[in-house]
Order: structure tokens, then C-alpha cells, then sequence
């Protein structure tokens, strides 16, 4: 390859290589804003209606012993209990899983930035090896010129 050439392709090579880590960005911002949103839906939307929920199971329940003459004594209450334990489980279990999915798009940013500032470290290599290549070029050229 001739000496413009070698360094024309290093530069395209390089501007290459910021355009796909500016898509990279792009794309990391993307999942931020995407875990963003898992917490704000699951705090302002499933948390919320799950509590309701829960009120209404456990209300539910108290009004049916109520009703059928049970007094709110011993294994009633027991039950209560054990119903709003499994409910409290089921509430952070829910809390666990919003906020691992959000850890997981956070993670993905992390590694789309990371690749993005190695595709910027490639073109930055790939532009010196172009000059290195085209030194070469040069040097071959005189070498034959000379001789």
C-alpha cells in the first residue's frame, strides 16, 4: 500500500472506531435509563399494588373468621400470621428480583463503556500503526529509488 493510503486507512480505521463506541454510549445510556425505570416501576407500581393486594388477602381473611363466629384467638391468628409472613416474603422477594434486574442493566453499562473505550484504544492504534506503515512505505520506496 502507498504511503497516503497506509495513513488514509489508520484514519478511517480510527474515525471508525469512535462511531462505534459513540453507539456504544449511546446504547449504555440506554440500559441506565432502562434501570432507572425497573425501580421506579417496581416503587411506584408493583410495590404499591402489592401492598393493596396484601391489605386486601389479609382483611379478607380476618372478616371470614370474624363472620363465621372464630374467635381471633390461637390458630386464627396464628394463620393470619403465617400468611402475612409468606406475603412480607413474597414483597421482598419481589424487591429482590426489581433490584437484581436493575444490577444486571447497570453491569451491561459498565461493560458497554468499557468497550466502547476499547474500540477508541483500536483506533487510536490502528491510526499509529498507519503511520508506522506508511514510514515503512516510505523507506521501501527510497530503498528502491537508491538501489
Amino acid at each position: 500500500m502507498s504511503f497516503f493510503g497506509d495513513i488514509y486507512a489508520g484514519k478511517a480505521e480510527q474515525r471508525a472506531a469512535e462511531t462505534n463506541a459513540k453507539i456504544i454510549e449511546n446504547n449504555k445510556q440506554i440500559k441506565l435509563q432502562e434501570a432507572k425505570q425497573i425501580m421506579s416501576v417496581h416503587n411506584e407500581f408493583n410495590l404499591p399494588q402489592f401492598d393493596k393486594t396484601v391489605e386486601e388477602i389479609q382483611g379478607a381473611a380476618t372478616v371470614d373468621y370474624a363472620t363465621s363466629g372464630v374467635e381471633l384467638s390461637g390458630t386464627p391468628v396464628e394463620v393470619l400470621y403465617e400468611n402475612e409472613l409468606s406475603l412480607q416474603r413474597d414483597r421482598d422477594t419481589m424487591t429482590f428480583n426489581a433490584e437484581n434486574a436493575r444490577d444486571r442493566s447497570e453491569n451491561e453499562a459498565i461493560m458497554m463503556q468499557a468497550e466502547a473505550d476499547l474500540q477508541r484504544y483500536r483506533g487510536k492504534v490502528a491510526k499509529k500503526a498507519s503511520y508506522f506503515a506508511a514510514g515503512q512505505s516510505l523507506l521501501n520506496t527510497a530503498a528502491t529509488m537508491q538501489g
